[in-house]
């Protein structure tokens, strides 16, 4: 039996989502001082900053970045940090135990909106075919407009995901309620759609080749038509760690750029860096669909996401992007 959950019952993590970023608003009041957030120097007189990342295929930009030294040539001591995705990585950065995270935008965006100080520092990646949606082998939906009716798996009804499936079904001249979102861990998705509990998957990499591998169908680009292109992930910091370390932001940024340099396009230097910090097997990271990597922040095409944002309810109110931007 396909999972069956009601659009209403859609909105309840958001509003539990929002419940718990207002209590990080809360708690960022009363945090430490902005003079706590400079970095602390190091024996050789290098700033150490602490670096939160998910550890997907997408971040082997900030890996490469530590791995290669160019962190340390632009006076940076890494302490790597592995966090979870989404929001829930959010509140490592409020709290201090981070001072830069790797985060989908949506999450920063609905962070932001909540009152939460945080500011964008770069771009990671923006969403080509290493994206993909996929179905049983079996199965009779064969592009997206069949999806009419089905259940669809995202890993958090608050992403990115969710305004990609919404804009596609608005174009076809659908509403949301014509799909059933469906919350569900990346890992568990193939299993599910392969055992008929649900009827469509979003796969990002790692999870696209695993579900390539496993003979599932994949029917389309998760990211087409209006959200072609759509800027995934980026990196984010609080308003206090920004100000109190221009210098630090600066050199973040050029060895963030460098080190996507050397990965755009590169499958040797990915089939060595994966494996290492993900559970990834050299079986799938030889076949991976590499990321595209653009380290600038494309204000207008976040401006297009925070709106769409807005206009499917996940945030209750208009975003100025610029205004998050670290100068």
């Amino acid at each position: 039996m396909p999972m069956s959950h009601s659009h209403s019952a859609q909105k309840r993590p958001l509003l539990v989502g929002a419940a718990t970023i207002g209590a990080l608003v809360l708690s960022a009041c009363g945090s430490s001082s902005a003079a706590d957030d400079v970095s602390p120097t190091d024996s050789q007189g290098l700033e150490t900053v602490n670096i939160g990342y998910f550890p997907l295929v997408h971040t082997s930009t900030i890996v490469h970045a530590d791995q290669s030294g160019y962190l340390e040539e632009q006076g940076i001591n890494a302490e790597m940090t592995q966090t979870e995705g989404g929001a829930a990585a959010i509140p490592s950065l409020i709290s201090g135990d981070v001072d830069i995270l790797y985060s989908n935008y949506t999450s920063i965006l609905l962070a932001a909106e909540q009152g939460l100080p945080v500011v964008l520092v770069s771009g990671n990646d923006v969403a080509k075919d290493d994206h993909g949606i996929f179905v049983a082998e079996d199965s009779d939906i064969d592009q997206f407009a069949d999806i009419e009716g089905k259940s669809f798996a995202v890993n958090n009804l608050q992403n990115i995901g969710t305004v990609s499936v919404y804009a596609q079904l608005e174009e076809l001249g659908l509403s949301p309620d014509s799909v059933d979102l469906v919350e569900m861990p990346n890992p568990d998705m193939a299993p599910a759609v392969a055992n008929g509990n649900v009827d469509a998957i979003w796969q990002v990499e790692p999870f696209q080749t695993i579900s390539k591998q496993s003979g599932l169908k994949r029917i389309d680009d998760m990211f087409a038509g209006p959200t072609a292109d759509m800027p995934v992930g980026g990196w984010v910091t609080t308003k206090e760690f920004a100000e109190q370390n221009p210098e630090v932001i600066a050199a973040f940024r050029q060895a963030l750029s460098q080190s996507s340099e050397d990965l755009q396009g590169n499958h040797d230097l990915h089939l060595e860096l994966v494996p290492q910090y993900t559970e990834i097997d050299d079986a799938v990271a030889q076949d991976l669909t590499l990321p595209h990597y653009d380290t600038e922040l494309n204000i207008d095409a976040l401006q297009y996401g925070a709106d769409l944002m807005e206009q499917y309810g996940i945030t209750s109110g208009p975003l100025d992007v610029a205004e998050l931007v670290v100068e």
